[in-house]
């Protein structure tokens, strides 16, 4: 396997094992306490393990173990990071460490994946696996390229950006006097139907029409953009956002 397919696997596996095994309520209690760091590990370790059955060996055993052990310390440093500084922002405290300990991540995943190329470790997929992408004529690269793009647009990309507007959102908003608390859930379905289409615009070309989602949802929102400046900004950089992880994420499946 090449430097690129060691890394698809392995992001693929993260991607899946800490964004969409970990639930939110895990997520929140191991800010709170070690063991459920050590829990979450164990099931990070295991979200590995099934992302690759199908080249499943004793080599990519220990790559996977090694791929755990290394999330596992990184998770833990940022536990006691976070615990040293609890008395930051919190907003801004989570959006730095989500950030950095993204950044860990990939880089450890990288690294990993460098040394297994360098040290010239072969790894076969499963004989009834090469068989299933035999018949079906598509390449294991295309295949993983492609769950790996809609996978990052959807849980991870919601998470990050709302962990990067936290600081930004408009808290409240005045009608008739009475303050409303605004409800983001409905933005975040409008957010992954957006980057959605605008996943399958780009992989197909037509990249003219990528703007014709972006001025139809600005039109929906026109009356606040217009009238309040807040909103206006902090929509803006929400839809820049959304934007950037789509094309990011394009890229995944053109270099395949």
């Amino acid at each position: 396997m090449t430097f690129k397919n060691y890394f698809l696997v392995l992001l693929l596996g993260h991607i899946i094992a800490d964004f969409y095994i970990q639930s939110a309520e895990m997520a929140e209690e191991k800010e709170k306490k070690i063991r459920w760091v050590l829990l979450h590990s164990l099931s990070y370790w295991g979200g590995m393990l099934v992302v690759m059955l199908p080249f499943m060996s004793w080599n990519m055993l220990v790559i996977a173990t090694e791929a755990g052990v290394g999330h596992s310390i990184i998770d833990l440093g940022k536990h006691l990071y976070k615990k040293l500084r609890k008395k930051e922002n919190q907003n801004r405290l989570d959006r730095n460490t989500f950030v950095m300990d993204q950044i860990l991540h990939f880089s450890c995943l990288f690294l990993i994946s460098y040394f297994a190329v360098v040290m010239k470790i072969e790894l076969t997929e499963l004989e009834c696996v090469e068989q299933f992408f035999s018949v079906i004529q598509i390449s294991e690269k295309s295949l993983l390229s492609g769950v790996l793009a809609v996978l990052l647009i959807y849980k991870p990309a919601d998470i990050l950006i709302q962990k990067i507007l936290k600081t930004y959102r408009p808290v409240s908003e005045i009608r008739d006097n009475k303050i409303i608390i605004k409800d983001n859930n409905t933005g975040r379905i409008i957010g992954m139907i957006e980057r959605t289409i605008m996943l399958v615009f780009l992989v197909i070309g037509q990249y003219s029409s990528v703007g014709l989602v972006l001025t139809a949802k600005s039109i929906a929102r026109y009356d606040r953009i217009a009238k309040e400046k807040d909103f206006a900004e902090y929509y803006l950089l929400g839809t820049l956002l959304s934007t950037i992880i789509v094309v990011l994420s394009s890229f995944v499946i053109r270099i395949s």
